[in-house]
Order: structure tokens, then C-alpha cells, then sequence
């Protein structure tokens, strides 16, 4: 058959799908074939989300480099140590942080003035704040950890200002490269493994740095205390996890409400996870040092947390507008299993204190991911979801 007999078929696109797409007649859509599905995009959409320009992380960078040799050269310092008070590592953790947050920022905003990301449609400017601090708190652990590691591989060396430059210039563009894309592609997805990545990371890094101390043998609080080696970090884990399922159930519920208006349960569910969060965030203020003030407020934060926690597991099933039987089997099984380890530590005396909070962690913050799974699912835009029928042109003008 010539290829001009053959027959072409026309897609009609909905107006829901038109108006949310902000399409016109005109406009170039792309379609392309994954697996065995057939995609077609705006041709609107944003190139910046999957080509980030060099000149958007590597300029930062360069001005922050200025900076940093500046400094050096003006205080005549010959040899610039890798770690320490004065070096490479305390730069980048400042000059890099500052440089990264910035650039997070202006795109972050950049990316919502513009509308070229729809699932930042569902973040808004009240959750900037949350979402700006969390990333500036992730950021500046995370190179915390990174040059302590270094420090320990490379103890004791240091570098001419040139060299040092050089790998400042190095860290600084990375930096900036991944605080853009994060800014770029930041949805509900990134916050959970974000969420997973540092309470996981967070805590085993607490319990490896206090282990010489025997923790286990007093229980898991002890690592939040005065007593443990590092115990802002264990606090900050669970701040910055606070922070992060504020960011993150504020997201879920914007589309949730949006696809269950006015629906009581979600409602309900939506003010007992906030609780939640807050009282893991005050867990984590307010260390368990003896008595006073900080231990009543951070029992209060503790017990708060458990109730809530409790509350919301034996009430999921209500809440949920459209739960799916496993998960209510699930939320059974691991509300059995709570009850078994808390009579296993209070009457059988089989568990110690540390194990009954280890294992009623595991199980909490298992149940808590499958939640926010769940919430993630039924948030899903299926609204814009529909079946088109495929015309022959040629019929289309014989008719």
C-alpha cells in the first residue's frame, strides 16, 4: 500500500483535558510509545525539568569560589586544610549551603510562577517555608557527614588556595546542580524517599555513633539526650521528619480534598496525622535530659505521638474513603502486633524497654509509609483520566 492510500487517525482531546493543559488550536503535542502505551504530551511542556542549564549551577558556584579564595589570599594563608575550623569542608558547608538554598529557592518560586509544574500546584506558598528548611537542614547534614567521612580518609591534608578552590568549586557546583533539580521535580514521591532516606539514615547513624556507650542497655530516648555522643543529630532527624510530613501531608490532602470535597473522615485523618507530626517534632525539641520543664514537655510530645498514633491506626478504616482491603488487614495485624509487644514489656516482662520501643518503631513507622502510600494512590488525578475514540480522516471527509 502507498504511502499516501494508507489512513491517518485523529485523536479528539477533551475540554477538561484542554483547559488543565492550556492547549489551543495550533499547539504541537508529542506522542511516543512506552512498553505498549501510547503517550501524548503538551508540547508546553517545561524543558528546564529534564535539561538544567550549565550556566544555572556552574555561576553560583563561581561567585561563592571568588569569595572563597578571596578570603584565603587576603589572610595570606598558604596550605588550606581539607577539615577543621578554617577549610575547605567549613566553606562549602556555609558558602555552599547559602549557595544552594538560593538556588533552590529561585527556582522553587520560578517553577510555580511560571505553572509548568503541576504538582507543585498542590504545595502553595504556605508550605515553602517547611519545604525550604527541610531541604536547608537535609543539605547541610548531608555534607556534614560527607566530610567527616573525608576526614577521616584524608586526616591531616591540605591544599594550596588554587587546588582548594578547585575542589570548593567542585562541591559547590554539585550542590547547586541537585538543589535545582530537586526544585525542578520536587512532588509527593521525593518527599517520602526524602522522609524514608533521613529518619532510616538519621537513627542508625545515631545508634553506630553511640555504640560504645551501650544504649540499648537504657532505650532508645538515649540517644536524644546529653548522655549520647551526637545527640543533636538524633534530635534533628525527627524535626526534619516532622517537617517533612507536614510538607508532605499538606500536598497529599490538597488533591485529596479536592477529589473527596468535603469529606469528614479525610478531614479527620488530616488533623490527627498534623498531631502526629508535631509531636515527633517535639520529641525531637524537647530532650529527655532528668527532670524539669524539657522532660515534662518532651513526655507530653512522646505519649502525644503513641496516642495519636494508636487513635489513628484503629480508626483507619473509617477515615479512608476508599481503603483498600489489604491495608485495613495490615493496619489489623500491626494494631495486634503493637498489643502483643506492649504486653510482652508491661506483664510478661519477656521485652526489655529498648526492645519494646525498637520494635513498636519498626512497626509504627511501617504502617505510617503504607499510609502515606495509600493517601498517594488516592490522590492520583484519575479525574483526567478518560477514553478517547480514534477517527479516520478520510471518513471523517467522505462524510
Amino acid at each position: 500500500m502507498a504511502e499516501s492510500e494508507k489512513n491517518n487517525l485523529k485523536v479528539t482531546i477533551p475540554h477538561q483535558i484542554v483547559d488543565e493543559l492550556a492547549l489551543k488550536s495550533g499547539d504541537d503535542v508529542k506522542i511516543h510509545i512506552t512498553d505498549n502505551n501510547v503517550v501524548i504530551e503538551s508540547g508546553t511542556e517545561n524543558p528546564e525539568k529534564t535539561d538544567i542549564k550549565i550556566r544555572w549551577f556552574v555561576l553560583p558556584a563561581l561567585i561563592a569560589t571568588i569569595i572563597f579564595l578571596s578570603f584565603f589570599l587576603i589572610r595570606q594563608e598558604n596550605l588550606i586544610p581539607l577539615t577543621g575550623r578554617l577549610s575547605i569542608s567549613a566553606a562549602v558547608i556555609i558558602l555552599g549551603v547559602v549557595s544552594g538554598v538560593i538556588s533552590f529557592a529561585t527556582f522553587y518560586i520560578r517553577n510555580h510562577q511560571q505553572d509548568r509544574n503541576r504538582a507543585l500546584k498542590g504545595l502553595y506558598w504556605r508550605n515553602f517555608p517547611v519545604i525550604l528548611l527541610s531541604f536547608t537542614i537535609i543539605l547541610a547534614l548531608a555534607l556534614l557527614a560527607i566530610f567527616w567521612f573525608m576526614g577521616i580518609l584524608f586526616k591531616g591534608a591540605a591544599f594550596d588556595p588554587y587546588t582548594a578552590s578547585a575542589l570548593f568549586l567542585l562541591f559547590t557546583m554539585t550542590i547547586n546542580y541537585f538543589m535545582i533539580y530537586a526544585a525542578l521535580h520536587i512532588n509527593s514521591e521525593m518527599m517520602v524517599r526524602l522522609l524514608i532516606t533521613v529518619i532510616v539514615s538519621g537513627v542508625l547513624a545515631s545508634m553506630v555513633t553511640n555504640s560504645d556507650n551501650h544504649w540499648w542497655e537504657t532505650n532508645l530516648s538515649f540517644l536524644g539526650t546529653k548522655h549520647a555522643n551526637y545527640s543533636w543529630q538524633f534530635n534533628l532527624t525527627l524535626m526534619v521528619s516532622a517537617l517533612l510530613m507536614v510538607g508532605l501531608i499538606d500536598y497529599l490532602f490538597v488533591w485529596l480534598e479536592r477529589k473527596y470535597q468535603h469529606n469528614l473522615g479525610l478531614n479527620i485523618l488530616r488533623v490527627l496525622l498534623t498531631i502526629m507530626a508535631f509531636s515527633l517534632f517535639g520529641v525531637g525539641a524537647f530532650a529527655n535530659n532528668g527532670e524539669g520543664l524539657l522532660h515534662l514537655l518532651h513526655d507530653i510530645a512522646a505519649w502525644g505521638l503513641v496516642a495519636v498514633l494508636g487513635l489513628t491506626v484503629i480508626l483507619i478504616r473509617w477515615l479512608l474513603p476508599k481503603g483498600s482491603r489489604q491495608f485495613q488487614i495490615i493496619s489489623d495485624v500491626i494494631v495486634l502486633l503493637l498489643f502483643i509487644d506492649f504486653v510482652l514489656f508491661k506483664y510478661v516482662g519477656y521485652f526489655s524497654l529498648t526492645a519494646f520501643q525498637l520494635v513498636a518503631f519498626d512497626l509504627a513507622f511501617s504502617w505510617i509509609l503504607l499510609l502515606l502510600g495509600t493517601l498517594r494512590r488516592l490522590s492520583h488525578r484519575d479525574d483526567l483520566t478518560m477514553t478517547v475514540r480514534l477517527e479516520d480522516d478520510k471518513a471523517e471527509k467522505r462524510s
